[in-house]
């Protein structure tokens, strides 16, 4: 029997951090989403890429914890296309590096290129180009 449960699209991420005024300035200010408003007394921040009211929120951590171990169980990353064009990426790139990240594993296949960094809690933030969607393809 078929499934009749069907996802159309993601709604959404939601990350628990632990300085939220530190990754709010880092999903404003660096990656440039839109900021959407706050929530549960000011403990939750969303933010917005596109035509959703929130694509990312982010919440004060209730509890501290160690950081996994890369590998282990649990979120792996988040990616965020910038573009279309190997131009875009290296443009993203020299932001980030402008605002004192180190980029890491940076991707080049023949439909996509990307690279990443880490936000103020680690989380490993993938920027992407769609090189499929590229007027040079």
């Amino acid at each position: 029997m078929a499934s009749p449960l069907r996802i159309t699209e993601l709604g959404h991420v939601s990350l628990f951090v632990r300085d939220l005024e530190s990754s709010i300035r880092f999903y404003r200010d660096i990656l440039g989403l839109k900021d959407a408003g706050r929530g549960k007394g000011g403990r939750i921040a969303f933010f917005s890429a596109g035509p959703h009211h929130h694509d990312l929120s982010i919440e004060a951590a209730r509890a501290d914890a160690p950081k996994p171990p890369k590998g282990a169980p649990g979120l792996y990353h988040i990616a965020f296309q910038v573009g279309t064009t190997p131009n875009e990426l290296a443009a993203a790139r020299r932001w980030v590096e402008a605002h004192g990240l180190q980029p890491f594993g940076e991707m080049e296949a023949r439909e996509s290129a990307s690279f990443s960094i880490p936000d103020p809690d680690g989380h490993e933030i993938e920027l992407y180009v769609d090189l499929r969607s590229s007027p040079d393809a």
